[in-house]
């Protein structure tokens, strides 16, 4: 593991991706450390993954009367729903098949093209953040995309979520904003995933763990959250739930991207007793 010098930092001209960057080789630093002292279980403080924060929404389709939250067995989008049909653009259902099928390069490709058509396209725009998180040094890239999300509604529970994820700042100020943009938006996994990611930076599992559920929740078919709910448990030594959202997190990381490691959750497995799907 290559952990930046302070001078090498020092040298990177501007702010925030300076800042960014001593944050990475801290944690880096911090990884180090932990691997040093022995094995630890897959989801260790430093292993919960924030990256689904961002993770794409399904492209929204239209149905009838006012705004509608999806119901909680289809995921963590909000639908917006019209008397007209609203058309989907083609480039992001076809950016959004490419993320789930691995191909980050034609996921790219393909919102790129759904931002020339709309550059204020709210699907497009977190589908290019996700593409930009998985991609090596796009958290940057990631950024300006949910800020501009916040700059057309201050109130998008997913933009924050993933902002907060990559520039959590000052904790209690960013948990404060979660807390806020989720009394508005309860049904929203992604902000929930977040606060969890806040609480597990802190230690606090028994917070970290009810956040974890109600992400998850939310969105049953997101393998980050049912991972990162197994972690919370693992760490309230409830080994036996954690098991079966090890083993849910496996199962669910074959159908959709995962930001985890499956050979490490399968290791974590096999020392909680328990086999992998």
């Amino acid at each position: 593991m290559i952990i930046p010098t302070p001078e090498a930092l020092a040298a990177i001209q501007d702010p925030a991706i300076r800042a960014e960057a001593m944050r990475d080789a801290e944690e880096r630093a911090a990884r180090a450390a932990r691997d040093a002292a022995g094995p630890h279980p897959a989801g260790g403080a430093g292993d919960v993954t924030a990256a689904a924060a961002g993770a794409p929404l399904a492209p929204s389709h239209a149905a009838t009367p006012a705004a509608a939250p999806l119901p909680a067995d289809a995921g963590d989008v909000r639908i917006t729903r019209n008397n007209a049909a609203a058309q989907v653009s083609p480039a992001v259902q076809n950016g959004w098949s490419a993320y789930n099928a691995g191909d980050l390069t034609a996921a790219r490709q393909q919102y790129d093209t759904a931002l020339l058509q709309d550059p204020n396209n709210r699907d497009a725009l977190l589908g290019s953040a996700a593409v930009a998180i998985r991609e090596r040094n796009g958290r940057q890239a990631a950024a300006n995309y949910y800020v501009r999300l916040l700059e057309l509604d201050p109130n998008d529970a997913e933009a924050l979520a993933g902002l907060v994820a990559l520039r959590p700042g000052d904790i209690e100020q960013a948990e404060s904003k979660l807390k806020a943009t989720l009394q508005r938006t309860p049904e929203s996994g992604a902000g929930h995933f977040a606060l969890g990611n806040l609480y597990a930076r802190q230690g606090r599992w028994p917070e970290a763990q009810q956040s974890y559920f109600r992400a998850f929740t939310a969105a049953p078919t997101n393998p980050d959250y049912a991972f990162n709910l197994a972690v919370g448990l693992d760490r309230l030594n409830q080994g036996r739930l954690a098991q079966s959202y090890y083993q849910r997190a496996l199962a669910l990381a074959q159908a959709a991207p995962a930001g985890f490691d499956p050979n490490a959750v399968r290791k974590r497995l096999q020392e909680l007793g328990a086999t992998a799907p």
